[in-house]
């Protein structure tokens, strides 16, 4: 050590430690630092005895020599004396390569301070040094080991670090990245400060015994985070240096899959769905509890045993095409049939897909069984609904026209024909208006069963709708066409007893064949339909075949609704007026509404032929309506002329009545109207009274307690019976034209009329004839006492402007005896 070239030569000097000799002896002889004194001239002053050790000199051959003969460096000398004057006369370390005397080189570690005499002059400089050769040497193996440990551990991504008593030596990028410290920050962090404190006393076990073997223990990062890690940690060397080398793996990655896994594992357990493993060879190495559940087979009945035989001689081409999808290395998915032990079959989904090891070679199947009987079951009870009726258990329309689809293409591939039955009930709707949908239901239920039986096993039966019903003859022939028709119709002609109550509904049946009649289900259908509806216009109970005249008729009928239906509240539809005749006194006591229409193209359309579209259509249900509300505004202004005892006769159909609120569409007219209930006659058919509808008898008798009259329209055509007149309120029988005609030619018919007209006077009735056109059936009438009588000997009907002149006129034989009027207005 030195201060210069510009200090001055010191005399010699030996320092006063003011310690005892044998001190003095231990430090300056037998301990191996080597003190030093050099002059502010840079010659060394003093210098202890156990520099020979160090340096090979004897003390007193340094003494009074510069101290640059130590340095094997001289650049050395600058760099020491610059940082030791920087200290300020604080001790200040430095290394620095110093020589010996035989011209050797060696590292020594300097402690030295400068010291100044009392005027704060530098007096020179005072220090140790100690030999650290070996230190270096060690060093010099440490960093190239370093070398070598960085090149091979940063190639890793596993934490390595070295370590001793715990002093974080060296470490690779890995570890540095997995605990988020920099190689400055191990100057003050311990290997121990990695790990989670609980840890660390177990960490410490595993060093101290030279644990060998990887454990796992909580990492601690720098940000304070925790994660789990694994320690391998062995013994090692750096030089003479007993270290141990640590490797530390993340455990994160392979916790999360082992917990994932744990959850597959207990997921597959505990899973309602039957998971199996296979081999490539077909043999079952494992099944989870549901698949015993799932198949009814035990554990040992399946493992070890080949998975085809599970379907023993059931879907062989269903397993077959999935093992060629497995070994082509594709998934395959499909529905297989089941037997169970009890006999009971079972459906199962299965789903089939190979697995592969790392690579690629696959090594197992996995195959993934669902039970899915109870949405097998319930797709076919799905299925059953979509094309079977609910109530009759009867294939519905869908079916049957698909039916009819199929039948038709097979007739035309065989040259054969197919017969269409259209089943129609008649009346059924009066029935189930009058006794409700619980007879009604149980009445189709009984007509299907009926159909079925009457049409045996030679024909396909379903429900169209309603109470419409189809029968499809594949293979037919116009006779059996013919011979099933009479066999249903037939059947239907007995009553049904339903709750001790006999119910009568004949069936109308159209029949069409294939090709003739219709070379496409729609045709074939439409056309039943129209030979169906003539049936019912010839009388019902019957059938009919289908014919081309019957098409014409049908287009004409839809025309016909057509354009009725566009007459509607137009001025297309009017109403005509006809007196009713005292047949005593000859005064008009009243009128009878009829409805005309004439339509621009088809002229003048008699009412015997809308009125019957009309009602099948429903449009008399507004017409009705309407008539009524035009007749009572019309008559109310003919009372208001001078006729308060005006009677206004109205027909109602039977569909009005079918109305929830016809009595109140009623008398809401009259409310309108201010016409008096009184003066209102309905008139009804005997029909309406045939359906016995239990609704009927408290129509009627609302309408009668409104004060409004009732007269049974075309008394003695239909099934006239007593009872009607003792359970209905009626005020009135009107004699149907027909008897009119050979009134007084023929006994029988003359008779009739006598009984009626005798009969209603006994029960208080009031009786009117209608079609009275001679004058001489007007005397029979008089002579037999009949009230009213109605006709074209009076008058024809004629518009409401005509109305009030007929009223003013009297009726004597047939003349008018009174007050004239224009010729044209009787005829």
């Amino acid at each position: 050590m030195t201060a210069g070239p510009e200090e001055s030569t010191a005399s010699r000097c030996e320092p006063d430690f003011g310690l005892p000799p044998e001190m003095l002896d231990i430090l300056l002889t037998r301990l191996p630092d080597t003190v030093i004194c050099v002059g502010p001239d840079g010659v060394i002053q003093w210098v202890s005895p156990n520099v020979t050790r160090l340096l090979g000199y004897e003390s007193h051959e340094l003494v009074g020599t510069d101290a640059s003969v130590i340095y094997a460096h001289a650049r050395d000398r600058r760099v020491v004396l610059d940082l030791v004057s920087a200290g300020d006369g604080e001790a200040v370390r430095l290394e620095f390569e110093a020589r010996r005397k035989d011209g050797g080189d060696l590292w020594v570690v300097a402690y030295g301070c400068a010291i100044y005499d009392t005027s704060g002059a530098f007096a020179g400089i005072r220090g140790v040094l100690r030999d650290i050769s070996e230190n270096q040497r060690m060093r010099q193996t440490l960093e190239h080991s370093e070398d070598r440990f960085r090149r091979l551990s940063d190639v890793t991504n596993e934490a390595i670090c070295i370590h001793f008593q715990g002093k974080i030596l060296d470490c690779n990028r890995a570890f540095e990245d997995l605990f988020g410290y920099r190689r400055g920050d191990f100057d003050t962090v311990m290997a121990w400060d990695v790990i989670h404190a609980d840890d660390v006393p177990r960490s410490k076990e595993m060093v101290r015994t030279q644990h060998q073997k990887p454990y796992e223990v909580r990492g601690v990062r720098k940000d304070g985070s925790v994660f789990p890690m694994e320690i391998h940690s062995k013994e090692s060397h750096l030089g003479d240096l007993p270290v141990r080398v640590t490797c530390i793996r993340d455990m994160t990655e392979q916790k999360k899959a082992e917990s994932s896994l744990r959850l597959l594992s207990q997921a597959v357990e505990q899973s309602p769905v039957a998971v199996a493993v296979v081999t490539v060879s077909g043999v079952v190495t494992y099944v989870n509890p549901a698949h015993q559940a799932i198949t009814g087979l035990a554990v040992e009945q399946v493992v070890g045993e080949l998975f085809d035989g599970l379907y023993p001689g059931l879907c062989k081409s269903l397993l077959a095409d999935m093992w060629r999808s497995l070994q082509g290395g594709d998934e395959w998915q499909g529905e297989l049939p089941m037997s169970r032990e009890d006999g009971r079959q079972a459906w199962q989904r299965v789903f089939a897909s190979p697995v592969s090891d790392e690579s690629g070679v696959v090594t197992h199947y996995l195959v993934v069984i669902e039970d899915i009987t109870v949405r097998k079951e319930q797709e076919r009870k799905i299925l059953h609904q979509a094309m079977y009726d609910g109530l009759t258990d009867l294939p519905n329309r869908t079916l049957a026209v698909d039916r009819l689809a199929a039948a038709i293409e097979d007739a035309r591939e065989r040259g054969e024909q197919v017969g269409l039955l259209f089943v129609d009930l008649d009346d059924f709707k009066g029935i189930n208006d009058s006794l409700g949908h619980e007879y009604g239901d149980e009445l189709l239920i009984m007509a299907s069963e009926r159909l079925r039986e009457a049409v045996g096993d030679s024909g396909f039966v379903a429900r169209f709708g309603g109470d419409e019903f189809l029968v499809v003859l594949s293979s037919c022939s116009p006779a059996l066409a013919e011979a099933t028709a009479q066999r249903v119709v037939v059947a239907f002609a007995h009553p049904f007893s339903i709750s001790r109550r006999d119910l009568i509904t004949t069936a109308s049946v159209g029949v069409a064949l294939y090709p003739e009649d219709g070379r496409t289900p729609q045709t074939l259908l439409r056309n039943a339909d129209i030979a169906m509806y003539q049936s019912k216009q010839a009388g019902r109970n019957r059938f009919c075949f289908f014919t081309h005249r019957m098409n014409e008729e049908a287009e004409s009928r839809l025309r016909l609704e057509s354009e009725l239906r566009r007459a509607v509240g137009t001025e297309q539809l009017t109403l005509h007026f006809q007196p009713l005749v005292h047949v005593d006194s000859g005064k008009v006591a009243g009128v009878e509404a009829l409805l005309r229409w004439h339509n621009p193209e088809l002229g003048h359309v008699p009412p015997d032929r809308f009125i019957p579209q009309a009602e099948t259509s429903g449009l008399i249900v507004p017409i009705g309506r309407d008539v009524l509300l035009q007749a009572c505004r019309a008559a109310r202004t003919w009372m208001d002329a001078g006729n308060p005892d005006l009677m206004l006769c109205v027909n109602v159909s039977p569909r009005q009545f079918q109305e929830a609120d016809f009595v109140e569409d009623v008398a809401d007219i009259l409310r309108q109207t201010g016409f008096p209930a009184a003066n209102l006659e309905m008139e009804i058919t005997e029909g309406l009274l045939l359906r016995e509808r239990g609704d009927i008898d408290g129509l009627l008798h609302r309408l009668h307690a409104m004060g409004i009259h009732l007269a049974i329209d075309d008394f003695g055509t239909g099934y006239s019976s007593l009872s009607y007149l003792e359970r209905y309120p009626f005020h009135t029988l009107k004699i149907d034209r027909s008897f009119m005609v050979g009134m007084l030619e023929r006994q029988e018919r003359k008779v009739l009329v006598d009984t009626i007209v005798a009969m209603a006077a006994g029960l208080g009735l009031k009786v009117i004839a209608e079609g009275v056109e001679t004058a001489e059936q007007l005397a029979r009438l008089r002579e037999i006492g009949c009230d009213l009588a109605q006709g074209y000997l009076f008058s024809r009907p004629v518009p409401a402007q005509d109305v009030l002149a007929l009223l003013d006129c009297r009726f004597d034989g047939g003349a008018v005896a009174v007050v004239p009027v224009h010729e044209g207005l009787l005829h």
